[in-house]
């Protein structure tokens, strides 16, 4: 693991994307908003299959499933979301 991977895993959400994503990955998982890092895996912290599918219907469907699979950690996922361009009628992340 690298320095900035290890920042990564052990530091809490950065950007306001990041913080609100948390806090979904949080309430869907049942755990303290605050246990949540930057490079925790949603799957490695008790995210199940069914769990993801909640999560992607949450988010209004801006990600695929097969994209939550390819991206599954918290600055991963709120990174690539940032990047998707905004859809009338569809809220911002946690928006």
């Amino acid at each position: 693991m690298t320095g900035e991977d290890d920042r990564e895993s052990s530091s809490r959400p950065a950007t306001e994307s990041e913080r609100r994503l948390a806090a979904a990955w949080a309430d869907m998982l049942g755990v303290p908003v605050e246990r949540i890092r930057r490079g925790d895996n949603f799957f490695e912290i008790g995210g199940t299959s069914r769990a993801a599918a909640r999560l992607v219907t949450a988010l209004e469907r801006r990600l695929t499933m097969s994209e939550f699979a390819r991206t599954p950690t918290l600055a991963l996922m709120a990174d690539l979301l940032d990047r998707r361009p905004a859809v009338p009628g569809v809220a911002a992340l946690g928006g």
